[in-house]
């Protein structure tokens, strides 16, 4: 796992951003896959505490997974509003960023350094 990890890092260039954020899930996940994908895109957080209230739009928070994203070329509300997810991907959109909610349209670009069981109280 240190080795993949190491090996995704390399290929970033200096003006890339990372950006740690928070998925939650049913199931534990190494890899995103489009084909078990709403959509076709991957919903994340920037507050891990927010899924854990369930004030995101988490499947679930049985297990949360601590990913590093590599977001490229990021498009806002303004996007978002005007244009499908489809249509951002075509127009060369690596991710959408809103308010602390990222979607990440490809899953190369999701490093998960983390995968965590939540107990529930």
């Amino acid at each position: 796992m240190k080795i993949l990890f190491e090996n995704w890092r390399k290929h970033l260039r200096e003006e890339d951003e990372i950006v740690t954020a928070y998925h939650g899930s049913s199931v534990p996940i190494r890899d995103f896959d489009k084909q078990f994908s709403a959509q076709g895109v991957f919903w994340f957080n920037e507050d891990r505490d927010k899924i854990l209230r369930g004030e995101s739009g988490a499947v679930s928070t049985k297990w949360l997974m601590t990913a590093e994203l590599k977001p490229g070329k990021v498009a806002g509300w303004d996007e978002y509003d005007r244009y499908s997810l489809g249509e951002l991907d075509g127009l060369g959109f690596d991710s959408v960023k809103l308010d602390d909610n990222w979607i990440i349209l490809e899953p190369e670009n999701i490093n998960v350094i983390k995968k965590e069981l939540i107990k529930k109280k």
